[in-house]
């Protein structure tokens, strides 16, 4: 059976024992790991069919606590394909919908040290400009992101701004409806070779900075940490800056560590994410016991190797991307390339209005950035 079919049929098993009371309102779900082990699939397989739940306001999701079923589960309906419209949120555009005066914002994924602050200062922009917003999260999904995207065309949406989901393929979707002219722009990632505009963080230059400080701090051998995917053009690009800067030195090395199984999305609890990415962290410090610093393309991984190295009571330095907000982050120890991302969200919001109303742009915008030691 196909990993499509068994995320369906899981959603609507659960979604059964949701509407017959089964799972009582405010009762936890089981988890991704549980589910998983008890249909024998993989726990991306559980997480779709969990997201789904989630979308359609059948369950609530809370890092470090659970899944928990919503009083609206009683309602009636099966996974057909497509989710249900969703009627809070409709009732709330209504008024919008009917002038035409809408924004999509579809996001791959959003977490407290990237996202958040960009995805208020797109709201709070929309709003000054007069649009009412929709917002979806696909959750790296790409069959997610064309629901999204169809369901915002549905709504009369007069332009999308999105953080597409990458991975070995584009989505032909995405670049059918740039390509035909609507308005498309593309924040904190972009599709090479595509004339659609990105407003996002010049990362190259970012990680070429962060390394060449790194190096004039005395580190000879310094290790890039990095998910198993790095074509995805985010990572490639600091890649490639860490990449350019060391083999500016003589006498420096770099080194580069994919972890496999590493699950950026955060799990069901914070406990399963350290079990699971933990020990794909725990093979890279070992492997690379003498680099005496370490650059990682996320926060939510730093934080796990200062844990890793504080249990092992070594020290190394951790530069990063990103970060809680300044006054929370102030005693980790890290270095951080901070991205501006009311600025960014400003300025795609300023791009997809002026592309509707008739001045289009292909250029892509990279927004300054700052590196707090």
């Amino acid at each position: 059976m196909s990993k499509t079919i068994m995320y369906e049929r899981i959603y609507n098993d659960l979604l059964e024992k949701i509407r017959t009371g089964e799972y009582q309102t405010g009762e936890r779900l089981p988890s991704e790991k549980e589910l998983a082990e008890s249909y024998g699939v993989s726990r991306i397989t559980t997480k779709k069919a969990m997201d789904m739940l989630a979308q359609q306001q059948y369950i609530s999701r809370s890092p470090g606590r659970g899944s928990f079923v919503l009083e609206r589960a009683g309602c009636d309906g099966a996974y057909n394909g497509a989710p249900d419209a969703e009627n809070s949120q409709n009732k709330i555009s209504e008024e919008h919908a009917g002038r035409g005066n809408l924004i999509a914002v579809i996001f791959d994924s959003f977490s407290s040290d990237f996202g958040s602050v960009l995805l208020r200062s797109i709201e709070r922009e929309c709003r000054r400009k007069h649009y009412g917003m929709l917002f979806y999260c696909s959750y790296g999904s790409i069959e997610e992101e064309n629901r999204a995207i169809g369901s915002a065309l549905e709504l009369g949406a007069k332009g999308i701004v999105l953080m597409c989901v990458q991975g070995e393929r584009y989505n032909n979707t995405v670049l059918r409806l740039g390509l035909s002219g609507y308005p498309l722009v593309f924040v904190d990632r972009q599709l090479k070779g595509v004339s659609i505009p990105c407003v996002k963080t010049d990362n190259y230059s970012a990680a070429y900075e962060l390394t060449e400080m790194l190096l004039r701090k005395g580190h000879k051998k310094i290790c890039f940490v990095s998910h198993l995917n790095t074509s995805t053009t985010t990572i490639n690009e600091r890649y490639e800056g860490f990449v350019e800067c060391i083999m500016q030195q003589e006498d420096a090395k770099g080194v580069l560590a994919k972890l496999e199984n590493y699950n950026s999305v955060l799990l069901d609890s914070d406990i399963e994410y350290e079990e699971e990415s933990g020990r794909a962290m725990e093979r890279v410090l070992d492997q690379y016991e003498d680099c005496t610093a370490f650059l990682m393309v996320e926060y939510k991984m730093a934080v796990l190797m200062s844990r890793i190295l504080m249990r092992r009571g070594k020290e190394r330095e951790i530069a990063t991307f990103d970060g809680l907000e300044s006054i929370y982050c102030r005693g980790d120890g890290f270095i951080h390339v901070r991205q501006d991302e009311a600025g960014i969200g400003k300025k795609v919001v300023e791009l997809v209005c002026g592309w509707i109303d008739g001045e289009r742009t292909g250029d892509s915008i990279n927004v300054p950035y700052i590196i707090e030691k």
